[in-house]
């Protein structure tokens, strides 16, 4: 029974589909399936919806990913190799929450799902756990041309597409840092908010893998728009 007002929203929101086409229905764009996703409003069930949409749709994914503090220029397509390459990236130079080491490229809806990652979770995690914001995102990249777990044969990763980005840490505002290597099994605080930060991106993101996960991610996490869901 406890179901029941989940199920009742998902069919509130199949009726809206339905019915906003029409004319029939008018409802605020939040709650409306066909609008732009507003990467400043708080996530909703229609969220991991719209973002699908920006898979397949480049000019909508650049659309909104032009809404939000990133500043970015678009990358040419370009195959680098046998299922490498980047379709419909950006080369990210700053962010909300700045990204260490320069720039990265991304897919565009994995770099939108990044804005919506740093603004609804990352920051107010920090502000809850420690009062202070975060001053940047430390990883360990996004594109490489190279097989799950770098097998010498398999299917290839989502890095092979600069479709997956794996966050190694955080700068806090006042000078502290929170690793994943070190702080996953660490005090409360540091502990806390990797794990707020880890679980809430599965709102945003089709997998997100960590030292939970296996041992390849002990020091990280590994957050992707691919085909799978994979979120624990």
């Amino acid at each position: 029974m406890r179901r029941l007002p989940f199920v009742a929203s998902v069919a509130a929101v199949v009726l809206a589909a339905a019915l906003v086409p029409a004319g029939q229905l008018r409802v605020p764009p939040r709650w409306n399936p066909w609008a732009p996703l507003d990467v400043a409003e708080p996530p909703n069930l229609l969220t991991r919806f719209k973002l699908a949409r920006l898979e397949r749709d480049a000019g909508a994914c650049l659309d909104v990913l032009r809404t939000t503090p990133m500043r970015f220029r678009v990358v040419p397509d370009r195959d680098t190799g046998p299922g490498c390459g980047f379709h419909g990236a950006v080369s990210i130079s700053s962010a909300e929450v700045p990204l260490a080491g320069g720039s990265v490229t991304l897919t565009c809806p994995l770099a939108v799902s990044l804005a919506l990652w740093e603004r609804h979770v990352v920051e107010p995690a920090a502000q809850r756990r420690f009062g202070v914001g975060v001053a940047r995102i430390e990883h360990f990249g996004s594109y490489a041309c190279r097989n799950l777990y770098g097998r010498e044969a398999g299917a290839r990763s989502e890095h092979a597409t600069a479709n997956a980005l794996d966050v190694a840490g955080f700068a806090l505002a006042d000078g502290r840092r929170v690793l994943v290597a070190r702080d996953w099994h660490g005090d409360a605080a540091a502990a806390g908010f990797l794990h707020d930060v880890d679980a809430d991106a599965c709102r945003y993101f089709d997998a997100v893998l960590g030292p939970d996960y296996n041992a390849a991610h002990r020091d990280h996490l590994h957050l992707d728009r691919g085909p799978y869901r994979v979120c624990r």
